[in-house]
This record gives structure tokens, sequence and C-alpha cells, in this order.
């Protein structure tokens, strides 16, 4: 009669438990809504009345996207000049890179000693 007892309790806390889990699954990620819905974040929430703040960034949605393609290109076009003079300097001999073998010293020396 005892092992009965002792088995009745074991199993009433087994489904007890399976119980609480199977609520916390339920309550976390109701099965209802199985698929995901992507949102702009260019548009106001129609749930709620406020606006959504502005997005920073590359990724920007928007006006801000527009305006920070056309600085980029103002800057790669800043770039693109700047390497442009480098090379005529290098072609026309303004620039002159020598290349010689490295100077060896004591202190740039690595030595594996045990």
């Amino acid at each position: 009669m005892r092992r009965d007892t002792y088995l009745n309790i074991v199993l009433t806390l087994i489904a007890v438990l399976l119980t609480a889990d199977l609520w916390v699954r339920i309550a976390e990620r109701p099965l209802v809504a199985e698929t995901a819905i992507a949102q702009s974040r260019s548009q106001a929430s129609r749930l709620a009345p406020r606006k959504t703040p502005p997005q920073k960034g590359v990724s920007a949605i928007g006006t801000e996207a527009i305006d920070q393609r056309a600085e980029m290109i103002v800057l790669l076009n800043g770039i693109r000049e700047q390497f442009s003079g480098l090379r005529g300097l290098l072609e026309s001999g303004g620039i002159k890179v020598q290349l010689s073998e490295p100077v060896e010293n004591a202190r740039d020396r690595v030595r594996f000693s045990r």
C-alpha cells in the first residue's frame, strides 16, 4: 500500500510539472500566431497614434536613406579624386617608391630559447 501511495505522488507531481511546462510554452507563443509578418518602420504604427522614431544608419527607410546615399556618393567621388591625384603623381614621377632590404637590428630579431 505504501508503494502505491509513493507511485501516485510521483505520477501526480510529473503530471503537474508537465502541465506547468505546457502552460508556459503556450503563454510564450500562442498557437494561432505561427507566421511572422514584416512591418515597415517608416510608417506610423497603426495600433498606436504615436509616430515611430526616425531610423539611423545606411539601411534607413525613406528620405534619410536617399540623403545618406547622396552623401556617400559625394564622399566616394572625393576619394576617387584623391586616388586619381595620387596615381597621377606616381605615373609622372612626382612620387618615387624605393624598395630595399630591411635592416636587421638586434632588437628586431626574435629569439626562441628554452
